[in-house]
């Protein structure tokens, strides 16, 4: 099982809005084949691997994938039918499809038809894997991934306003990786106004085929049309405002090619973030990535509509008069201060990489 979490993994993030999902068929301690599944709408894991052995060789083979096959047609057939078809004797699975459409029933399929099926082998390492996607096919909400550089005391940026890098270059690298991985990334007016970002992943060696959709929370509209953003052809925009906002406003960003995406207000007339991840949500983002700034990352953290959080802290301490990361986040009591489960501490040069979820 070891070995399909490894397979999986070499998907990561690419295959929304599907699940990543590795497969390893054996006999007698031999490898017979292996695969994983690549892109929504592409065969699935279990018929890669399938389809690379000569007829009948899986016959009396054991499969272990490290989610429960599929039973249902979607885009591409159901999987289970064709383990069956194909002679395989047991099945070993990590972990059940948290799908409504699944959910038990490929188990149920292949026990039927006389296979052994054996669960819960890695459970948690498999669970771990499709996060994302486990939260969207039961809530039809995105998870929620909060990405912040802070320096030792807690400092995103100067009193002046610079923060141009408090992180290092090998933060920054692991930056794109995660932008490879979500279908969008969520900044506050704030940030594009200071910062003009562009928000693209740049990963050596690999020519990326899609960049993210790019969310900019804005409750007046007041966005500078200048910005980079608007002006990258191609570039998917939408601008999160309110009903408060003048259609004239809003035509001034559409005419730049954005998405104005009108929301109610919350009770202090910023966009209600719930219903912009419901939003997002009917939009098929699965995973949103946010980046800043500080007003963004305290409502999120307020509302309580983080999943993960991924910190990298630099050696570098900026005093009292530069920017907290979560100047209206106010704790009282210690039993309730925000908590990480699954917790991940790594170094990367001289920046530590802390990461975990949010408990709830």
């Amino acid at each position: 099982m070891a070995r399909a979490i490894e397979l999986a993994l070499k998907a990561k993030g690419q295959t929304s809005p599907n699940p990543i999902v590795g497969v390893i068929i054996t006999r007698q301690g031999r490898v017979l084949s292996e695969g994983f599944h690549r892109k929504a709408g592409q065969d699935h894991a279990e018929i890669i691997a399938l389809k690379k052995l000569e007829k009948n060789e899986a016959n009396g083979s054991t499969m272990y994938v490290t989610m429960e096959p599929c039973s249902h047609h979607g885009k591409t057939p159901p999987c289970a039918p064709r383990i069956v078809e194909a002679g395989i004797q047991r099945v070993v699975i990590g972990c059940r499809d948290a799908n409504p459409q699944v959910n038990g029933q490929g188990i149920r399929w292949l026990k039927d038809a006389g296979v052994e099926v054996i669960e819960g082998v890695m459970h948690d390492a498999c669970i771990h894997l499709n996060l994302p996607f486990q939260k969207f096919i039961t809530t039809k909400l995105p998870f929620v991934t909060l990405k912040v550089a802070m320096s030792l005391d807690g400092k995103i940026a100067t009193a002046t306003g610079e923060s141009h890098w408090i992180s290092n270059t090998l933060s920054r690298q692991y930056v794109h990786q995660l932008r490879d991985q979500v279908d969008a990334i969520l900044i506050g007016a704030g940030t594009l106004k200071r910062d003009d970002p562009l928000l693209t992943v740049r990963l050596p060696r690999k020519k990326s085929e899609k960049q993210p959709l790019v969310v900019i929370v804005d409750a007046s509209l007041e966005s500078p049309t200048t910005r980079q953003l608007f002006k990258v052809k191609g570039r998917q925009v939408v601008l999160a405002t309110t009903q408060l906002v003048s259609s004239e406003k809003k035509k001034i960003f559409t005419d730049l090619g954005a998405e104005v995406l009108t929301l109610p207000a919350d009770l202090t007339g910023r966009v209600d973030l719930r219903e912009l991840l419901r939003a997002l949500g009917k939009k098929g983002v699965t995973h949103l990535l946010v980046e800043g700034g500080s007003s963004i990352f305290s409502a999120f953290i307020s509302e309580k509509l983080v999943d993960h959080l991924v910190c990298f802290l630099a050696p570098k301490i900026l005093g009292g008069q530069a920017l907290d990361w979560l100047p209206e986040i106010n704790i009282r009591n210690l039993k309730d201060a925000l908590e990480l489960d699954n917790l991940s501490v790594k170094t990367l040069g001289d920046n530590v990489l802390i990461e975990g979820e949010l408990k709830k």
